[in-house]
């Protein structure tokens, strides 16, 4: 075996420099815009991997889960059934106040989780104070999870407004303004502000 002489060390030593370097100044060379994206797949290798030892956060999607099931239901009844029911504010402001929950709940399993010991689970605590250390910057992470949000959001509003529209037409022969109003506040408007609070306001 050939015996590596002080000029190849250095010469090598160089190389990696020079390869850091350049790292370094495209790093820079991005805009933050272009940086944050990047590092979109970097947040999604990590919560895969997370996700697959950790199942501290399945409560969150069970809970999301059921109460995903309740807001699917009410939207199944078509408004002019409620309106002929004389459904009254109280009922409406329950409503309101049940579809808060679903989304609620899905992010928070992209939020906190508890941290692990040798001894067993520890406290809850902010899933950022693990990844920051990728690193990855907290815009990168809100901008994840409003991507999730989002996602989310959007399926189970095509699922609310097919039964919506679908039990209107075959009910009443009709969709009127009061149909997709109310898709538009409760499915689509109310989650989607309790989501964007929800990842304003954490880490």
């Amino acid at each position: 075996m050939d015996a590596i002489t002080y000029e190849d060390n250095n010469k090598l030593n160089r190389d990696k420099m020079n390869e850091s370097s350049i790292k370094i100044n495209q790093a820079l060379m991005m805009s933050e815009k272009e940086y944050i994206k990047s590092q979109q797949d970097v947040i999604d290798d990590f919560f895969k991997e997370y996700f697959t030892y950790d199942i501290s956060n399945v409560g969150c999607w069970l809970v999301s889960g059921i109460f995903t099931f309740i807001q699917v239901v009410f939207s199944a009844f078509p408004v002019q059934q409620l309106l002929k029911e004389g459904a009254d504010g109280e009922f409406l402001g329950i409503m309101a106040f049940v579809i808060i929950f679903p989304v609620f709940f899905y992010l928070q399993a992209f939020i906190t989780g508890q941290e692990r010991y040798a001894a067993g689970l520890g406290r809850v605590t902010s899933l950022y104070s693990a990844i920051k250390y990728l690193p990855v910057s907290i815009k990168a992470l809100r901008l994840y999870r409003f991507k999730r949000m989002v996602r989310h959001i959007l399926k189970v509003f095509f699922i609310c407004a097919v039964l919506q529209l679908g039990i209107s037409l075959i009910a009443y022969h009709s969709i009127t303004w009061q149909n997709l109003a109310f898709l538009g506040i409760y499915d689509f408007l109310i989650p989607f502000l309790v989501g964007c609070g929800q990842i304003c306001f954490t880490k």
